[in-house]
């Protein structure tokens, strides 16, 4: 090993050089040589702004002195290149760039470098940034107790880069973004911030470690917000850290991921299609989990802010599996829930809390004292699917039938999951009942449910009916009906009055759609629910109509007619959902009246039909009327409905 020192032109007794110039040395270097520069030198000016290429593994040393509570760096150089696989350490020593789109240190073709006690900066005003720190191409660099100095040109995109390669910070001041891209970067007891753009964005299957750290994100100044951490197609766990964006709803923002968090204080947190697990977090303000986000934990804190948001957001079929949330700031609603999350038996608690510096309250043994005032949770959207099926007026044998097709759906699926063997089971089913009993409206939640409980992949649900899938000439039948079988796929096909499929002769091509959805459905078993449904007697025919249709086919729900009382439920409903008001024992006259002299009993359709009747003699009377009710149906209307 040889040590090269590079400093000013001296001559020693003998006139010959003592030092070297740096560019000298590098070139004459081994691996294994240790460069040092003499304190005071900087080589800086003698590069010409030019990155100096190394492609030999070896030790820049330079100097430091502490003045005053002052660290100062003695030796500057200009920016380094590393390649070929070089392992290069640099010790004590500044890097700094004058010219925009320029790199300090570039380490590329599987290289190393090691910087510890290093600045880098770049001093130009004007321009466009390159990245402070370009890693790639499956390197690795190690930064421990280095500061990376802000830019003076605010373009978002001071930065260290890093792509197929990792990355390591201790203990280090770092004012500039890190941009990952598959790669694998490890932050320990350090402080990332930068007020341009994200903190921290990890991208592309990148595997993310924060240990002991502070991120603090830009300012909330204009309509250009970036999270503090953003994380998208990757892998992050987060210990003991904090991260800083006040007044923002979203300071960490992971997306398609999964996340770890334990411990630590973020100031807000936004879950989308996520796994994560969260324990004894402290949230600032407040926390949205969307989009089929799983939640897993033991303890997690939201302190909340009096600021007009909602503490917690869950939506998107997301499903919480916590213990334990409790809240500080008491708001009006804490919690807002869409109807189709699960939060199995997490407990919600509220506990006192200081407002001058953030923190819950304890008592004399340190535990958490409860608040006078319980928060609310506020629900939207529609009713989880399994519910409204079961809220349904009528068909109760169906809904019965339903409830164990689900049930035997799950169990096998969870048994499958479990490994343990089960026989397959066929969802394909059969509707049969005479028109308006509800079968389009029972299969469209059917699929949802089936969504819901993940034994199906895609909440499509495709209707068709015989024009969408018989041909006119030969050939075009197989066509039309595999596009439809194929648009299908990972959901469910509603064949609407399917007995229609066996109309004519043995030319008639609803013959050959039967043959290609049977051939679909045995090649695509678990990819696609088929429901075939139509009346009663007309659908015995179509099973007779090919020998594999009632075998593939064994689920049967019978839908029943509806009474007349459910026919009063059913349009007594549907006029309050519409905003109109009318006497309930007039109403029921009406319609006991006009179904005993009705020829058509078509059901749900029926008392559809009587519904719009009633309207039409509603809107008869009022129709030029000032001053009229428009929302109260009267006795006379109700008279003049009435055949």
């Amino acid at each position: 090993m040889s040590n090269y020192l590079v400093g000013p032109d001296k001559k020693n007794l003998f006139g010959r050089r003592s030092t070297w110039d740096f560019d000298q040395a590098i070139e004459a270097s081994s691996d294994g040589d240790v460069i040092e520069i003499e304190a005071g030198f900087d080589p800086f000016n003698g590069q010409n702004n030019q990155s100096i290429v190394i492609t030999k593994s070896i030790t820049i040393q330079g100097h430091v002195e502490n003045r005053e509570n002052e660290h100062i760096y003695t030796n500057t150089i200009d920016g380094i290149v590393v390649k070929d696989g070089a392992t290069v350490t640099l010790q004590n020593i500044c890097i700094q760039k004058n010219t925009d789109k320029s790199n300090a240190i570039t380490v590329r073709m599987g290289s190393t470098v090691i910087a510890e006690d290093v600045y880098l900066i770049n001093k130009s005003t004007t321009g466009t940034n390159y990245p402070i720190v370009y890693i790639s191409g499956n390197s690795h660099v190690q930064l421990k107790n280095v500061t990376v100095g802000a830019s003076k040109i605010s373009d978002g995109k001071h930065r260290i880069y890093v792509e197929n390669s990792e990355l390591t910070i201790r203990n280090s001041w770092i004012c500039a973004k890190v941009y990952l891209k598959h790669a694998q970067f490890l932050c320990h007891k350090s402080q990332l911030e930068y007020t341009d753009g994200c903190v921290l964005n990890g991208n592309e299957q990148s595997t993310i470690q924060l240990i002991s750290s502070t991120l603090t994100g830009g300012k909330i100044l204009s309509k250009e917000v970036y999270p503090c951490v953003h994380i998208c197609d990757s892998k992050l766990t987060c210990q003991d850290c904090s991260i800083n964006q006040p007044k923002f709803d979203m300071a960490l923002l992971v997306l398609n991921s999964q996340m770890t968090l334990k411990g630590g204080q973020v100031d807000s947190v936004s879950l989308d299609h996520t796994t994560a697990n969260i324990n004894e977090t402290l949230i600032r303000e407040s926390f949205a989990i969307e989009n089929g986000t799983q939640v897993t934990g033991n303890r997690f804190f939201i302190l909340g802010r009096d600021n007009g948001k909602v503490n917690l957001y869950i939506a998107g079929r997301s499903n919480i599996q916590v213990c334990h949330i409790i809240f500080g700031q008491i708001s009006n609603p804490n919690l807002k829930l869409e109807r189709n999350v699960d939060i199995g038996k997490t407990a919600l608690d509220y506990y006192q809390y200081n407002l001058n510096n953030g923190t819950f309250v304890v008592d004399q043994t340190n535990h958490y004292i409860s608040a006078d005032k319980q928060g609310q949770v506020s629900y939207f959207g529609k009713k989880p699917a399994l519910d409204r099926l079961n809220e349904m007026i009528g068909i109760s044998g169906v809904k019965s039938e339903i409830n164990e097709f689900i049930a035997i759906a799950q169990m096998n699926k969870q048994r499958k999951e479990q490994g343990i063997s089960s026989d397959a089971m066929t969802l394909h089913s059969l509707f049969l009942g005479n028109p308006g009993t509800g079968k389009t409206t029972v299969a469209r939640i059917l699929g949802e449910i089936l969504f819901d409980k993940g034994i199906i992949n895609d909440q499509k649900f495709v209707e068709v009916s015989r024009s969408d899938i018989v041909g006119r000439y030969i050939g075009e039948t197989a066509i039309k009906t595999r596009k439809v079988l194929e648009s299908a796929l990972g959901g469910v096909l509603f064949i609407d009055e399917a007995y229609t499929l066996a109309n004519g002769d043995e030319k008639d091509f609803g013959r050959e759609a039967i043959d290609e959805i049977l051939k679909f459905i045995e090649d695509h078993r678990a990819d696609v629910v088929v429901i075939f449904a139509g009346y009663t007697d007309r659908m015995e025919k179509f099973l007779k109509m090919n020998e594999g249709l009632r075998s593939r086919i064994p689920n049967h729900f019978m839908f029943e007619d509806y009474t007349p009382q459910e026919l009063i439920e059913i349009g007594w409903n549907d006029l309050k959902a519409k905003n109109y008001i009318v006497d309930k024992t007039a109403y029921t006259d009406l319609v006991m009246h006009n179904f005993n002299v009705s020829h058509d009993h078509s059901n749900g359709r029926w008392v559809r039909n009587l519904n719009e009747r009633l309207i039409r003699k509603f809107a008869v009377r009022v129709a030029g009327q000032q001053g009229e009710d428009l929302s109260a149906i009267k006795q006379q209307d109700i008279d003049a409905a009435m055949l």
